[in-house]
């Protein structure tokens, strides 16, 4: 059965539908808590022009390098050999699933907020419902790549509805007086604590990318893109659309709801409504609505991370087992791999504490993905280098990679730490691909292997022992 390809609308509502996830609902809680409004707005734009420079890369990469089917792993395995490609690969993958497992906390504290005392989900019955839905979209996903993404467009049209809601009623119950707190430079009006503008924009920048994680969906899926011009256009028009409704989302919900009630709100967007004359029926509104964002988030990233090990193995970099489709396209191999990894990462749902699950998640989801990001960067970098391009695209690949380090830097030792054990246990895969094709490492092979073998054992140690901690 010859596969269908994806068209423009379908790759933007994959883009759109992979970042506006639960991150936007959940966006103006975890930036106040880092930065004062003000500063929050200054952070969008250092953020947002980062992200910005990642999608001009993208979109030029995909038109220079259309044989590149691959993307961001592609890139990085045309420029610095297979062994970095390998890992940008196993970092996307990883850094995906991970954010899957983010959504999951995040689905059952809101549905908690709409649910009764008596008919609050436990931590037992979230881990058994979460599995059941892990594999009801499973069998989605199995039915073909394109049907899952009309699905998913379907289920981005309907979570955008709330969103529009909160845009539309917060206009109107905006108090300039709550955004434009005194002191901003210096206190953070969450808590009083000393802080600095360029420190709240450092602690924002996680948050901040946590929100556009997806920004790249269209590459990754360009394989099965029509045309490769389509991707480039799907992939800015989604940016975009995101960043606009990201910065008025948390713009409003700071300009609604104090700094430090916003800074203690379970579901933040839902407090903005309460604010507003349609009160406690917005709240619920804005809950459901939350409840299908993360629904549609969870099936256009798993879409996403399953592509990349069966195109990795297509190539040789991973074991040829990933690379097996049934006959609908779909890399079914790499989905149940992804599945049941997913599904031992959910046992993370039996602790009590479901804002602390997801907080941890995403953090390890961000700075796990940053490092494909990085090295998409520098390869846009080395082809103007080879070329003698230095004008706007080399300028732009510069930032690109710059920004990758900043937000690696801003995300913290400890989230750092956890990216380099996972790197060490990815070896194994690696090794078996090795195997496989029965070749040697290579002396650099080696060389990166043995240092990811000392840092994750020495790092665990580490972090077991107390020394390092969030």
């Amino acid at each position: 059965m010859q596969e269908k390809k994806l068209g423009l609308f379908l790759l933007v509502a994959l883009g759109i539908g992979s970042m506006i996830g639960g991150g936007i609902f959940n966006s103006p809680t975890d930036l106040i808590n880092s930065a004062n409004p003000q500063a929050a707005v200054l952070a969008w734009i250092v953020g947002g022009l980062g992200v910005f420079t990642l999608v001009s890369v993208f979109q030029n990469l995909a038109l220079k390098q259309p044989e590149l089917k691959g993307g961001i792993y592609s890139y990085a395995r045309e420029g610095f050999g297979e062994f970095t490609g390998y890992f940008s690969a196993f970092g996307y993958w990883i850094g995906g699933l991970l954010g899957v497992v983010a959504y999951f906390p995040l689905f059952f504290k809101t549905l908690n907020s709409l649910l009764p005392v008596e008919y609050k989900v436990s931590t037992f019955w979230a881990f058994i419902f979460s599995s059941i839905a892990l594999w009801i979209i499973t069998s989605i996903i199995i039915s073909g790549v394109r049907d899952a993404g009309i699905a998913n467009a379907i289920v981005t049209i309907a979570k955008l509805l709330p969103l529009a809601l909160v845009v539309i009623l917060g206009i109107f119950a905006f108090n300039k007086d709550l955004f434009f707190v005194s002191n901003w430079q210096d206190t953070l009006a969450s808590d009083g604590t000393s802080t600095s503008v360029f420190q709240q924009v450092r602690g924002a920048m996680s948050t901040i990318l946590w929100c556009f994680l997806g920004v790249e969906a269209a590459v990754v899926m360009s394989g099965r893109a029509v045309s490769q011009k389509v991707v480039g256009q799907a992939t800015k028009l989604a940016f975009f659309i995101t960043l606009a409704i990201y910065i008025l989302i948390s713009g409003l919900a700071m300009g609604i709801v104090s700094s430090d009630n916003l800074a203690q709100a379970a579901t933040p967007l839902a407090d903005v409504l309460v604010n507003t004359f349609v009160g406690g029926a917005g709240a619920v509104i804005v809950k459901v609505g939350l409840l299908i964002s993360v629904t549609g988030a969870t099936l256009s990233w798993i879409l996403l991370v399953i592509e990349l090990p069966s195109i990795a193995a297509k190539d040789g970099v991973m074991p040829k087992w990933f690379a097996k489709e049934n006959k609908r396209g779909v890399p079914i191999r790499s989905l149940m791999v992804t599945q049941v990894l997913i599904q031992v990462f959910l046992f993370s749902l039996l602790s009590e504490k479901f804002q602390e699950t997801y907080n941890l998640v995403y953090n390890m989801s961000t700075s796990t993905m940053l490092i494909p990001y990085m090295f998409t960067g520098l390869y846009a970098l080395k082809l103007c280098l080879k070329e003698k391009n230095y004008g706007m695209q080399f300028i732009v690949s510069i930032a690109a990679t710059v920004y990758s380090i900043f937000v690696l830097y801003a995300v913290g030792l400890l989230y750092l730490s956890l990216t380099l054990i996972l790197f060490a246990i990815g070896l194994i895969p690696w090794h078996m691909g090795k195997i496989e094709k029965k070749v040697k490492y290579t002396s650099h092979e080696l060389a990166y292997s043995v240092f990811f073998i000392v840092s994750g054992s020495y790092l665990t140690y580490q972090i077991v022992t107390g020394v390092i901690q969030p």
